[in-house]
């Protein structure tokens, strides 16, 4: 029956009919239907702008460069060897007996960027196909003269239709796209909402896609279509190259492109989580916990496999504990509509505050100095069952991952992702997932409890690796405490940072008989230089970006930089963030990637998520990404950036930066 009516409509749009003549077109009998004018700039470069202007009238449509069932786009035909980018506006379907197309009403303006060699006169042929109970096509000659003057209020009226354009970039992500046989299902998130939600896309070659089904459910809408052939027989979903379409959430419309993948079964998700937190051992945020990790190991060496495989599933148990809880907090959040991310605590001065005093008290500890026991109310069995260590085994593992949210480690980010989207059933599920990869190896030495006996034994080399575990976390609690300059000030954080260390080196002086006088000189030039260095010391005028000029981060200096051409890349980090630390030294501060990212093309834009800022967790969101380190190369010729794994590989990057580079003009599409 499809193919009957675009049969029929092929017939009726063979009856040409003649446009309105206006300026820039040789004149042809009036058309009641649609009248078309065109406007142009001066030239430049070989190029020239023109504004083709069509006014319908009422009950009549035209079409938009995907038209659906029936109707076709409008086309010129250039002479010279000329060639035209169209941009098309936001279009608006119809759907009449049974039968859906794209296109525009009343009146619209298609914006056209027209290379060519000819000097004088831009020559061509429109081709226009109008409808409403019937259709017809008309051809208009088009003869513009290549004067030295635009038409008059070109200007303001070239960005009055390019405001109309889908945009490259915006609050619009999609999130995920995937096959099920001629079956496509398609996530996209707003974080605007979705007011008047609308999808168009363009069919693939040979490929027809059907109207998208929608379903909004808050920021997140499904579109779930199918493909056939030119036969009208079902096509394999997952076959279909990269789909581009526009996105309207009611306020904006945008510019995508998108993969298409298999779906991924639930229990291929549970396994990137169980792999991502295992690789989150390996995570430089996690380097501090690495102290606790050889302390217990040493501690252990002369222990029984008994005590041994307790105190190691004690840690395990530390650890699925604190991610139960954090799956815990991320679906209180969810249900009260907060956005939620990987790390975000570390947002917040009282958690950083509160895991300095923890790592300062572990200092303590791995000094031997304080026991740590968990309440004997709250689980006596676990705190005495293996004896005074119990308690403290636990904490070191609740701890370890305390200290490893900040991190995004491969796999992680999939995980996390999915995570926070999914329902809260499997959300647990994901996390428990997650806890079990991260407390693995300790669950792996409770089952061999030899490996501690394999440790050397007992000597003086044991008081030298403690001292240096000790410097370790005393390092890491002086971190955390830095974190708190934005909120505190810096003579604030100096000072207390100050007395703890001295009071730390005070306190071990009285362990340490030998050292005892040295260890209390110490400790008093450490508060008497921290309190001088508050107060004499100019405030801190902020990190510096080292050999490349970053600038702030926004949605507006994004779609500026893309419309003027240039290639930008996109860093979201975090003065917590040591993933971000280590990108930095390792690969964006390498001298081949500081000679790439210094061209005259490309726009550097940073993020910094150090504090909670609603435009970054926007940004984040848009493009599926839970945490940070986020690093994405945008270009003027892809709607869809390159994104890139959390820990930052060099030739990936300049592979990336590569690809996002703008065609010349031979190699743009004619009559795209």
């Amino acid at each position: 029956m499809r193919m009957l009516f675009r049969s029929l409509g092929f017939l009726l749009l063979s009856l040409s009919t003649v446009c309105a003549a206006a300026p820039g077109w040789l004149p042809h009998a009036a058309d009641a239907h649609a009248q078309v004018t065109v406007r142009s700039d001066a030239p430049s470069d070989g190029k020239v702008r023109l504004l083709l202007d069509v006014t319908l009238d009422k009950g009549w449509k035209t079409y938009w460069r995907t038209p659906g069932d029936g109707g076709f786009r409008p086309t010129i035909a250039w002479a010279d060897n000329a060639a035209a980018t169209w941009h098309w506006p936001r279009p608006t379907r119809f759907d009449a007996a049974g039968f859906t197309s794209v296109g525009y009403t009343d009146r619209v303006t298609f914006p056209l960027v027209v290379t060519t060699s000819a000097t004088d006169r831009l020559q061509g042929t429109l081709t226009l196909s109008t409808c409403s109970n019937l259709c017809v096509v008309s051809t208009l000659p088009l003869d513009v003269p290549l004067g030295e003057q635009p038409t008059s209020g070109f200007a303001q009226a070239w960005s009055t239709a390019m405001a109309l354009v889908p945009s490259t970039g915006g609050r619009i992500a999609v999130t995920d796209a995937v096959a099920d046989g001629d079956t496509l299902t398609l996530t996209a998130t707003s974080p605007d909402g979705w007011q008047q939600a609308g999808l168009f896309f363009d069919n693939p070659p040979g490929v027809t896609l059907s109207e998208p089904r929608l379903n909004v459910e808050g920021n997140q809408l499904t579109a779930r279509l199918s493909a056939v052939d030119a036969h009208g027989e079902p096509v394999r979903a997952a076959g279909l190259p990269p789909l581009s379409l526009v996105a309207f959430d009611g306020v904006n419309s945008q510019q995508l492109s998108v993969a298409i993948g298999s779906p991924r079964a639930f229990w291929q998700t549970v396994a990137i989580a169980l792999v991502g937190g295992l690789i989150l051992n390996l995570m430089p945020c996690v380097l501090p916990v690495m102290g606790m990790k050889l302390a217990s190991l040493m501690t252990l060496a002369g222990s029984s496999r008994r005590q041994t495989r307790l105190r190691f599933l004690a840690t395990a148990a530390g650890m699925l504990f604190s991610f139960m809880v954090l799956a815990g907090v991320m679906s209180g959040l969810r249900l009260s509509g907060a956005w939620i991310g990987w790390g975000i605590q570390f947002q917040h001065p009282w958690f950083l505050a509160g895991m300095a005093i923890v790592t300062w008290l572990f200092c303590f500890s791995l000094a031997g100095m304080l026991t740590l026991r968990l309440p004997s109310g709250l689980t006596t069995r676990l705190a005495t069952a293996g004896g005074a260590g119990m308690g403290g085994s636990f904490l070191e593992g609740a701890f370890a991952t305390l200290l490893a949210t900040p991190c995004t480690a491969p796999f992680l980010g999939t995980a996390v992702a999915v995570a926070l989207a999914a329902p809260l059933p499997e959300l647990w599920a994901i996390f428990m997932a997650l806890g079990m990869g991260m407390s693995l190896p300790w669950l792996l030495v409770s089952l061999f409890p030899g490996v501690a006996r394999v440790m050397p034994k007992p000597g003086p080399w044991m008081g030298r690796l403690r001292a240096g575990l000790v410097a370790l976390m005393l390092g890491s609690s002086i971190w955390l405490m830095s974190l708190l300059v934005p909120d505190w000030g810096a003579r604030p954080v100096l000072i207390v940072g100050g007395a703890m260390v001295a009071f730390f080196l005070y306190r071990c002086a009285a362990r340490l008989p030998r050292h005892r006088e040295n260890l209390r000189n110490l400790a008093f030039a450490v508060v008497f230089g921290a309190g001088l260095y508050a107060f004499l010391a100019p405030a801190p005028v902020g990190r510096t970006s080292g050999p490349l000029a970053w600038q702030p981060l926004s949605q507006s200096a994004l779609d500026d930089a893309l419309k003027a051409n240039k290639r930008v890349l996109v860093d979201v980090t975090a003065d917590w963030c040591l993933n971000c630390r280590v990108n930095e030294l390792l690969v964006l501060h390498r001298p081949e990637v500081v000679d790439a990212l210094t061209q005259p093309d490309i726009v550097l834009l940073q993020g910094n998520w150090s504090r909670p800022s609603v435009e970054i967790e926007r940004f984040l969101s848009r493009y599926g990404a839970s945490g940070i380190p986020f690093n994405a190369v945008f270009g003027p010729v892809s709607s869809t950036p390159a994104v890139m794994s959390p820990l930052l590989n060099k030739d990936h990057l300049l592979t990336a930066l590569e690809r996002a580079a703008p065609r010349s003009p031979s190699k743009i599409d004619k009559d795209k």
